[in-house]
């Protein structure tokens, strides 16, 4: 079956403005690591959109925050500077993730939920793991679902098909996208990564979080977006046959965890109170 108008949404990659240039500095001035609090708060408070976008996640409930911060300063303290990095970082997508997506079913705000909750489960699983960057696997859990932001309106246009296929093949939506429109969401948003410069160990794990294997250069990373995407489904409000939270079978080999090891992190996941409801 040949693919659905696949080189229009190869090209609305390159439609993405880049990353604002204000944001590239504001990184630049961080790695220095001669930035007061105050500077950087006054760097950020030059954009609406990096204000609020700090303040509200300074402030949610569901990344385990309990205190409420009035003040940028009080935040970047709060939350600390590798959280503001990655903040900035998602700064490009995080406005798009919080539109509602009719091709996947997903109301206003739903596919950011989904995503904090992975991306607070990656975290954690790489601190449980003892994976060296628990902030990268962060950052990669807030945005391995980015690619359906440019697959939404293709996926809206083949939705019975994909569907059918989906229920009578018995296949993840990743695997029926790349069969009835010629690329699935994960290699889209690599491919967005990419556009936008982010590091080549954060380009793959959105690439391949649903296939770890693949990936080439940090399959651990990748395993980790993986299994914290199949928990998520623990706390998945929205109900969609476009959702998937398959377990790779090779994540557990690429993990070294045992099955037995995988109910006993749900189970301190829980008990930890992580997430409201637990």
């Amino acid at each position: 079956m040949p693919p659905f108008n696949l080189d229009d949404i190869i090209q609305s990659i390159t439609r993405l403005k880049p990353m604002p240039s204000n944001v590239s500095l504001i990184l630049r001035e961080i790695e220095k690591q001669d930035l007061t609090i105050e500077e950087l708060a006054g760097m950020i408070g030059l954009d609406q959109v990096l204000t609020a976008l700090v303040l509200q996640m300074s402030n949610s409930v569901a990344l385990g925050y309990s205190r409420a911060c009035s003040t940028l300063n009080e935040a970047i303290v709060y939350i600390g500077l590798q959280r503001v990095k990655s903040i900035l970082i998602s700064s490009s997508a995080a406005a798009m993730m919080n539109n509602s997506l009719k091709g996947y079913r997903l109301g206003s705000g739903e596919l950011w939920q989904h995503s904090l909750v992975v991306a607070v489960t990656s975290e954690w699983l790489a601190r449980m793991l003892r994976y060296p960057d628990p902030e990268q696997a962060y950052v990669s859990g807030l945005l391995h679902d980015i690619g359906k932001l440019l697959l939404d309106q293709s996926v809206l246009n083949n939705y019975g098909r994909i569907t059918d296929y989906v229920e009578k093949r018995g296949v993840q939506i990743w695997q029926a996208e790349e069969r009835m429109i010629g690329i699935d969401h994960a290699r889209l948003g690599g491919l967005i990564a990419e556009h936008w410069n982010f590091p080549v160990d954060l380009a793959e794990a959105i690439r391949f979080h649903h296939a770890p294997p693949f990936s080439k250069v940090n399959q651990r990373l990748a395993a980790i977006v993986n299994l914290a995407n199949s928990f998520s489904e623990d706390y998945q409000q929205t109900k969609s046959a476009l959702l998937s939270f398959h377990l790779h079978p090779e994540t557990l080999r690429i993990l070294r965890l045992a099955p037995k090891e995988i109910q006993d992190l749900k189970s301190k996941i829980k008990a930890s109170g992580m997430f409201p409801g637990d």
